[in-house]
């Protein structure tokens, strides 16, 4: 216990060095990558890292930008206008746009397990490529916190736009294309997820 303390106290001294790798246990088998359509740790924790969403979140609950470079609530709380990030794109290279948020919305409204989250939005607007607004029926306080996370995950559309069912889509868990830090290297359901950094990721 000494001599891990010991280490650990070194490590923390040192300066952090990008890259490197990560091994997570987790306790059941990965049946979905794709976190817009399915909830729980298993999906959501790869899933954050594959799919990016407008917000995240800091160790004291401020939002943060990430796909969104900035946002605006108006003053009646009934329209939330995401600005995105310009240069954003998916992992293969297409561009993340206000019509990707738009989808990824409708996608998760009609599948997610927590939809009830985004049921007071009643359309998105896309006025341009980077904006999106999103028009709410109610005042709705709580849709900032699923703008992060596990609950909005950023889809691409020209993948998922293809008429068959987000749910059992092949690309869920096969040549996933994400919108996140991380891109997909290989899934093995039970056996293994394995990641890489997403270098183009902004």
């Amino acid at each position: 216990m000494i001599g891990s303390a010991a280490f650990v106290s070194s490590l923390t001294a040192e300066t952090p060095t990008r890259g490197g790798t990560l091994i997570a246990t987790l306790n059941s088998n990965v049946r979905n990558l794709n976190s817009a359509v399915q909830s729980g740790t298993v999906t959501g924790f790869p899933g954050a890292q594959l799919f990016a969403s407008p917000l995240r979140y800091d160790e004291n609950w401020t939002p943060q930008p990430y796909l969104a470079e900035s946002w605006n609530i108006s003053e009646d709380g009934l329209t939330v206008t995401l600005n995105l990030v310009k240069n954003a794109t998916f992992h293969d290279g297409h561009p993340i746009t206000s019509s990707d948020v738009a989808f990824s919305v409708k996608v998760i409204q009609e599948n997610h397990p927590f939809k009830s989250m985004f049921a007071p939005v009643a359309s998105v607007d896309t006025p341009d490529e980077h904006t999106a607004v999103l028009n709410l029926s109610q005042p709705h306080p709580a849709l900032m916190l699923a703008m992060s996370g596990q609950l909005m995950s950023i889809i691409p559309e020209h993948i998922y736009g293809d008429g068959q069912n987000p749910k059992t889509h092949p690309r869920n868990n096969k040549d996933v294309v994400g919108s996140g830090p991380f891109k997909l290297v290989e899934f093995k359901n039970g056996e293994h997820v394995i990641v890489e950094r997403y270098d183009d990721f902004s």
